[in-house]
């Protein structure tokens, strides 16, 4: 909608100018052959230079080395939202509202122009014809004959076609016809139809109209008798006629008529206003269609990378058709946004090496399995969906990055490009620092299981955040965020080319990646598993067998590879610890987990992941007794006097017995577990059926009760935390958001009262585990 009315409002800027030209030196001149085809000219060069573009842009040298920093993935929760309307009354958009009225108008002058056309092939058949020279002269009483229209002449009974004045107006006819001066009353009442709200087009009708008549009245005026036309034109008594894409004698000013036919002739003059068309022709071709613009080295990236291979890109204008989306100000409407933006990002393309291909070019509904199935026929190299974000909290801003929670193979590639992209946004705007993730139900656009390209979504701000919508609304923000898209695909590009090294936001390498640059040392990978301790975020092995480990606090030390076998970082085949294993069975050395007693073979089944410190606690006497353990705050105290130390994982297997020892596992759970009750677990509980049986259920729960919540006028996101075992039975429901509500009531009672759920799953075995589930209720006015 916005493409379109840009570029009516560049026709109409256009045509004015060059009608502007006409009237200030072409107007009432006698060259009447040269303006018809000038005023001609002014249509179609205002209907199609708008869509020329020429681009001229500066090429820097190009500078391609990189370093991709890679951004943490956050897991979010899956929000179901349900809209209702205020009032029964269908909600109709300001936007929609305005095309309905224009086509209205459109559809009226199409109608005059059908009837018109019937009129005049009515009268045809109804009256006696004759041909004349290959000329059809209809004979009739119709009032406002005579006239013509292409090859017809309309010739009313009453005047005398052998008379002095007959034959002078025949000859006038007879010049429209032989000029074909009906094309262009046909042309521009079609062009009219589209355009009528261009004013100027409306003003070159009228002018065209008059010439033709003067080009007639010149040709009838044979023997120079200026005189005897002019008295037939004062003296003419016929009424107008009401054919408006025919000519007649009869219907034009008299004045300016009679003007033309007296007129002195000054050749000179009209010499010069004819040639100035041509630089003011040279003015308005430069002005619309070349664009010279001297872009900041960020602007012009994409334009300037070169690509050893082509690569295809599908941009996706989220929602569409009658799912609009989400509703900001001012009835803007989330699919109206995205598809402006995506169509940039098309537009302002100029990289042969890449090639953008949009889901969809105007409004219209696609269901997302549709949008998965066509994308995969494109066989892309990588998919951007855009989407405007919504929330009930009107302070909610920013930019943020979705990326699916299966991306299997290309997950390094997935990661790489959001990380880009969020790079290429920070420059435009706030975004996120992590990348998103959907926990269990996902973004089927990215989580469908048959996807085998890099897939993410971009959320563009939020439209119920006055200045975030403001930001978006206007042409030039769209254009950079279109062209932070453009540099973030370029880049991604040019790094699956290039070994480009890709770092952790602490700036050392991420060992997920390898790569080998001209200004970096080579990086092997090694083992890299979600079991490697929770206190160390990754470990990387340099080409120079030194060892990297960077720490949950961002800290990094760097190391031998012998330092980090013998701290039990690395066992010597270089793979990370996994286990708790080769632990010392000894009764002279008891394991406390969680504050009790366990035994060694428990503690070998622990992951790694969820140790934060392992203590081996020596007693000073060989006999102390385990009942007088005490655990407060985390901490394990004795009555009797005790040393600390602390030990690492390895040295399990090492620990000699010369007295009673007691290896305690503290925080075992971290912030994984509470008590017997997970916080975090490899996949989440789900409800039965998956996400539509969900949104199935949680909507007819709503909708039972949606008078009581409509007239409570309460809206925005409901948080539910729950628990569910391991037989999916469901407790502890509450409501963290929205407290006290009737929507938070109606949420809350849908889920405890609701059936089983599927539990969470944790090392291939279910166990009880917290859920939260975000509901979102909104009322469209």
């Amino acid at each position: 909608m916005l493409a379109v009315a840009y570029y009516v409002l560049k026709v109409i800027t256009c045509s004015g100018i060059l009608f502007s030209y006409y009237r200030l030196a072409l107007h009432n001149k006698i060259f009447h052959r040269w303006n018809r085809f000038y005023l001609l000219g002014t249509v179609i060069i205002s209907l199609c230079i708008p869509l020329i573009k020429i681009n001229i842009l500066h090429n820097p040298s190009q500078n391609t080395s990189q370093v991709i920093k890679l951004l943490n993935v956050v897991t979010t929760g899956d929000e179901i939202i349900i809209e209702a309307n205020a009032g029964s009354k269908p909600f109709i958009s300001n936007e929609a509202l305005i095309i309905g009225l224009y086509t209205v108008v459109s559809l009226v002058l199409l109608y005059i122009l059908l009837r018109t056309l019937y009129s005049l092939s009515k009268l045809i058949k109804n009256n006696a014809s004759q041909f004349i020279y290959g000329i059809r002269l209809v004979n009739t009483d119709t009032k406002g004959t005579p006239f013509s229209f292409f090859s017809n002449i309309f010739w009313n009974s009453k005047l005398d076609i052998d008379s002095a004045t007959g034959e002078k107006i025949f000859k006038h006819e007879l010049a429209h016809v032989q000029e074909k001066h009906s094309a262009d009353k046909l042309f521009m009442n079609i062009v009219l139809i589209f355009f009528w709200c261009n004013p100027f087009f409306w003003l070159i009708r009228r002018e065209m109209n008059m010439i033709h008549e003067f080009i007639a009245d010149s040709k009838a005026v044979e023997d120079n008798d200026t005189g005897a036309l002019a008295a037939m034109i004062i003296q003419a008594a016929y009424p107008q006629h009401s054919f408006g894409l025919t000519s007649s004698f009869f219907s034009s000013s008299i004045k300016r008529r009679i003007l033309m036919l007296t007129k002195m002739q000054n050749p000179s003059v009209h010499y010069i206003s004819r040639v100035l068309v041509l630089p003011l022709l040279t003015f308005v071709f430069v002005a619309f269609t070349i664009k010279t613009k001297h872009l900041k080295p960020a602007e012009e990236l994409a334009a300037n990378i070169t690509l050893e291979k082509n690569i295809t890109v599908v941009v996706d204008a989220g929602h569409g058709g009658e799912e609009p989306g989400a509703k900001g100000l001012n009835d803007t409407w989330e699919k109206d946004l995205t598809l402006a933006i995506a169509k940039k990002v098309q537009q302002l393309n100029t990289n042969p090496g890449i090639k953008i291909l949009l889901t969809r070019e105007k409004d219209i509904y696609q269901p997302v399995s549709e949008k998965v199935s066509w994308t995969l026929k494109q066989k892309p190299d990588a998919f951007i969906s855009i989407h405007i974000n919504a929330s009930p909290e009107n302070n909610k801003t920013g930019f943020d990055i979705y990326i699916g929670r299966n991306q299997g193979s290309q997950e390094k590639n997935t990661r790489a490009l959001a990380s880009i992209l969020s790079d290429e946004i920070k420059n435009t705007y706030l975004v996120s620092k992590d990348a998103l993730q959907r926990n269990e139900q996902g973004i089927w656009v990215l989580d469908a299981p048959e996807i085998n390209y890099p897939a993410l979504l971009v959320h563009c701000g939020y439209i119920t955040n006055e200045k975030d919508l403001a930001f978006i609304q206007n042409t030039a923000n769209q254009e950079k965020i279109a062209q932070n898209i453009l540099n973030a695909i370029a880049r991604y590009a040019k790094s699956s080319e290039e070994n480009i090294i890709i770092k952790t936001e602490s700036g050392v390498p991420q060992s997920l990646f390898y790569a080998e640059s001209s200004s970096t040392d080579k990086v092997s990978e090694i083992v890299r598993t979600d079991t490697i301790p929770k206190k160390i975020k990754s470990i990387d092995i340099t080409k120079d067998d030194n060892v990297i480990v960077i720490y949950n606090d961002n800290k990094a030390v760097k190391m031998t590879k012998k330092e980090a076998i013998d701290k039990g970082i690395i066992n010597n085949d270089l793979s990370a610890f996994t286990k708790a294993s080769r632990l010392i069975k000894d009764d002279n050395i008891v394991y406390i987990l969680n504050g009790k007693e366990t035994t060694p073979e428990e503690i070998e089944k622990i992951d790694v992941t969820c140790i934060e410190t392992i203590n081996v606690l020596k007693s000073k006497e060989k006999n102390a007794d385990i009942m007088d353990i005490k655990t407060t705050n985390g901490e394990v105290k004795y009555k009797e006097p005790i040393t600390v130390k602390e030990v690492e994982l390895s040295e399990l297997s090492t620990v000699s017995p010369p007295q009673k020892n007691y290896i305690v596992v503290k925080e075992v759970t971290l912030d994984h577990l509470e008590g017997d009750v997970y916080q975090k677990v490899e996949k989440e509980a789900s409800f039965p059926g998956g996400e539509k049986a969900w949104l199935k259920y949680i909507s007819r729960q709503v909708t039972q009760n949606i008078d009581t919540l409509q007239k409570a006028k309460v809206t925005g996101t409901c948080l539910v935390q729950f628990i569910v075992d391991k037989e999916g039975n469901v407790s502890n429901t509450e409501a963290l958001t929205l407290k006290g509500t009737k929507f938070s009531e109606v949420v809350v009672n849908a889920i405890a009262k609701g059936p089983k759920w599927v539990p969470a799953m944790q090392n291939g075995k279910p166990v009880k585990a917290y859920r939260k589930q975000p509901v979102a209720f909104q009322i469209h006015e």
